[in-house]
């Protein structure tokens, strides 16, 4: 056998046994043993707890930037009535207010082209 046959077949050798390798690790979780079934929910939960702790870190984070700063009783004041707002639409979007939306709409929509041509609203 020649130095490149030797060395052709070291390395078919090396290709399947790495074929091997990836196909072990490739399998499912159900095909394996006990072992390799619970190594993996470990690992899985491992990944999970890492994701909770990595998001709580970063919702601590902004929460201290947002106490260390200076305007932060106008930042809550403007927080209060943008909410205020947004319920005030989505209740009457849900049809939860006194009139319908888009009647109140269209009536005020009405008033505003009658103001303009100089007529009164009937």
């Amino acid at each position: 056998m020649s130095q490149t046959e030797h060395d052709q077949s070291a390395y078919r050798r090396e290709q399947e046994r790495q074929h091997q390798e990836r196909q072990h690790q490739e399998r499912p979780a159900g095909a394996g043993s006990a072992t390799a079934s619970l190594e993996l929910l470990t690992l899985l939960a491992a990944g999970v707890a890492d994701l909770a702790l990595d998001q709580l870190r970063q919702t601590a984070d902004r929460a201290q930037d947002a106490l260390r700063r200076a305007d932060l009783r106008e930042l809550l004041t403007d927080g209060v009535v943008e909410l205020r707002k947004r319920g005030e639409l989505a209740t009457r979007r849900a049809g939860m207010g006194n009139e319908n939306y888009l009647e109140t709409m269209a009536r005020r929509a009405a008033e505003q082209t009658a103001t303009a041509e100089g007529r009164p609203c009937a």
